[in-house]
């Protein structure tokens, strides 16, 4: 299949389900927990529904977050099918001169016994996750060893980095450039909408990629087909089979309902028996189900901790449990009224500005101190923006110069000279694209303002290549000293987001 192969598309009867039953699901997806973005359903090798929530698109590469490590596993299992690995090797002997480089001693025994299967069912045997910062590789070779490799489980996105490093040692290519051959040619993916951002090593990172909700779909096709795409073995069948089975008992791992069922190799077991799934924070979603053959894919937003497990609840109530074994007969009326349906999704509107324009914020501003970055920064539950790992070092992000327009339009902010952010009055989402940002591929935005009392605006930038938000409120303290305060939205119920502030003075 060739990348501008289009996936052939059914009418959802025609997958064993009622187009109601469709809409149900649609429905139920938008619940209080999340905001739903995308959303496709496939079987028989068939898209039977699909759906982005307005500005939301399907040609839009969206955060995948630890989904991606499906990806890595992926290449390790082709690798390994090449004969350039084997699962059964011994992390510390494949980087024997990498330990060797950086002085490190292997003192306890149960580190040399950790293979690249134990990797990929997250069983190493760590007491903890090491650092993905500075030196990466050294951390995970200096980490403290808690069990003998194979006996717990622990969730170690460090022990995925260092697949990818496997991989780029093996092959002589990054995980992305050796998937491009390997995957996504052959699957028909849509690579020129794949982004992997990078360790400042090279090394292409986790959680690092951008996709689009079809292109996961393939993956997840090719994972229920046995590793195979229109007859040609892609995957070896045996790693996949191995990837969709238990390796590793999670039932007392701290995570919800979904998360004690089970891990294969960088994918879950899922509550409903005999279903698999990619899973990426917040809610991105690969659903499995080889005995039925249908896939999903979801790109959300959805509230740690339990609004991914509403998504996995919804999906299994609504989709799942109620497909025939069958194809049921044609209702073309009800698959209209689904397709306008799917047509009209969008997500809710900002508050609309409802207070006379403050035409006095107009001008243009130096920052004299403070940091109240406003660029796209991932915020997922934990401490910290974890992809600043990833930003380039020699890209700074800091607000030092700044615009304001207050037009009878939008607001009209512009920010170091390069990026420029419009800003609707309305509340209405509308995308566009911003140059200038931290991660230049990453730029896709909708933004809205409306101001508030005590010489208050209140600027809302959606980064709509995932669930990111920034809010940016700005003060008029005099008329030449304006306070910026920011606030970026972290996803985790009872958590504060990631907060700045800045002081700027108008200039001439």
């Amino acid at each position: 299949m060739r990348l501008t192969d289009r996936l052939p598309r059914c009418a959802p009867e025609e997958a064993g389900i009622s187009s109601a039953q469709v809409e149900a699901c649609l429905r139920a997806l938008n619940h209080e927990g999340t905001t739903p973005h995308g959303f496709m359903a496939a079987r028989w090798g068939k898209v039977f529904a699909e759906g982005w929530w307005a500005p939301f698109a399907p040609d839009l590469p969206h955060s995948n977050h630890s989904f991606g490590k499906s990806y890595t596993a992926t290449a390790v299992g082709i690798a390994a099918g090449e004969g350039l690995l084997s699962l059964d090797e011994k992390m510390t002997e494949i980087f024997a001169e990498e330990i060797a480089e950086r002085g490190i001693e292997i003192r306890d025994p149960r580190m040399r016994k950790i293979t690249v299967r134990h990797v990929l069912a997250m069983s190493g045997g760590m007491k903890r996750m090491s650092e993905l910062s500075g030196d990466w590789i050294g951390n995970y070779f200096r980490s403290e060893m808690a069990w003998e490799p194979g006996e717990r489980f622990l969730y170690n996105s460090a022990g995925s980095c260092m697949l990818g490093a496997l991989i780029a040692k093996r092959t002589g290519r990054g995980l992305r450039e050796y998937l491009e051959e390997k995957l996504f040619r052959p699957t028909g993916m849509d690579s020129g909408r794949f982004i992997w951002l990078k360790f400042r090593d090279g090394t292409d990172a986790e959680p690092g990629t951008f996709t689009t909700t079809e292109n996961n779909l393939r993956l997840a096709m090719l994972y229920a087909q046995g590793g195979k795409w229109h007859g040609e073995q892609v995957v070896p069948e045996w790693f996949v089979r191995e990837a969709l089975r238990v390796q590793t008992d999670t039932s007392d791992a701290p995570e919800q309902k979904d998360g004690r069922c089970g891990y294969g190799y960088q994918l879950w077991a899922c509550s409903m028996p005999g279903v698999f799934r990619f899973d990426g924070g917040q809610g991105q979603f690969g659903l499995i189900w080889p005995e039925k053959e249908l896939v999903v894919a979801v790109h959300e937003g959805a509230w740690a901790h339990q609004g991914p497990q509403m998504t996995l609840d919804a999906l299994y109530e609504t989709l799942l449990r109620p497909l025939a074994d069958d194809p049921l007969p044609a209702d073309p009326a009800a698959w209209q009224q689904l397709r306008r349906t799917e047509a009209e999704l969008k997500i809710p509107e900002d508050p609309a500005n409802t207070l006379p324009l403050e035409k006095d914020f107009s001008g243009r501003y130096r920052v004299l101190a403070g940091d109240a970055e406003p660029w796209l920064a991932a915020a997922p539950p934990g401490i910290g923006d974890f992809f600043v790992e990833f930003r380039d070092p020699g890209v700074d992000g800091r607000m030092k110069r700044l615009a304001l327009e207050i037009r009878e339009d939008a607001c009209r902010l512009k920010l170091n000279e390069k990026t420029e952010i419009l800003a609707r009055w309305d509340g209405k989402q509308e995308r566009r694209s911003a140059e200038g940002t931290v991660f230049p591929a990453l730029g896709a935005y909708s933004a809205t303002a409306r101001f508030l009392p005590e010489k208050q605006l209140q600027v809302t930038i959606h980064w709509i290549n995932g669930w990111f938000r920034t809010d940016l409120l700005f003060t008029l303290e005099t008329p030449e000293c304006l306070r910026i305060e920011s606030d970026k939205l972290r996803l985790l119920v009872g958590a504060e987001g990631l907060k700045g502030v800045s002081r700027a003075v108008r200039e001439a």
